[in-house]
């Protein structure tokens, strides 16, 4: 997939507000063999090629007469407010060995009946070539039960992609669930201890 690009004429603060408001986005590429450059690319392209593609994307940038293939690195999106802020795009080449974090993801959760299934790496690390980055790993817990655990030798790797985690090294297990407390009347007051002989030291008065 390509993605077009433009070389940024003015950068700073205003001039990075001014491109947001026009729909563009503030790009910064960088890598050992390219020379770090300022670009903008339209956000409706990006988000596109995000939604398709991953967080981990790798694509063409066509920017300056030319074309370049990039790994995304990392992009920031306004919390509170529908607005990409900026986006960094590493320079590669197709030979490259990439080190990634790839999101895990856990199927049929909804199928265990007893216990609690806990996810214990949200991503795994792996290295492989940048046209073989897979975009998330899936792990099935259908019939599992408590005690039961999935390791990395679990996950099912894609040709060329190698994982940098022991095999067995635990992902995700089944765990016994928390019991609730008792419902405690918090304004119940408690009683008051019977103090013995008072009653008969009032008698006796």
């Amino acid at each position: 997939m390509n993605l077009k690009a433009e070389l940024r004429e003015t950068t700073g603060s205003s001039a990075s507000r001014k491109a947001r408001a026009e729909g563009k986005v503030p790009v910064s590429l960088y890598g050992k063999t390219v020379e770090a450059t300022s670009l903008l690319v339209d956000r409706r392209d990006f988000e596109a090629l995000l939604k398709e593609e991953g967080t981990n994307a790798v694509f063409n940038l066509d920017y300056n007469g030319g074309t370049q293939k990039v790994w995304l690195k990392d992009y920031e999106r306004a919390a509170l407010k529908d607005e990409m802020y900026s986006i960094d795009l590493e320079a590669i080449s197709a030979d490259q060995t990439l080190t990634v974090e790839i999101p895990l993801y856990v199927v049929n959760e909804e199928t265990i009946e007893e216990g609690i299934v806990e996810i214990v790496e949200n991503e795994i690390t792996v290295e492989t070539k940048p046209d073989t980055i897979p975009q998330y790993f899936e792990v099935d817990v259908k019939g599992l039960e408590i005690g039961d655990t999935l390791t990395v030798a679990d996950i099912t790797l894609p040709e060329g992609v190698e994982i940098m985690m022991e095999n067995d090294a635990t992902i995700v297990s089944i765990s016994v669930p928390t019991e609730e407390a008792e419902d405690v009347d918090p304004d119940a007051e408690a009683a008051e201890p019977e103090v013995i002989g008072a009653t008969e030291e009032a008698e006796e008065e």
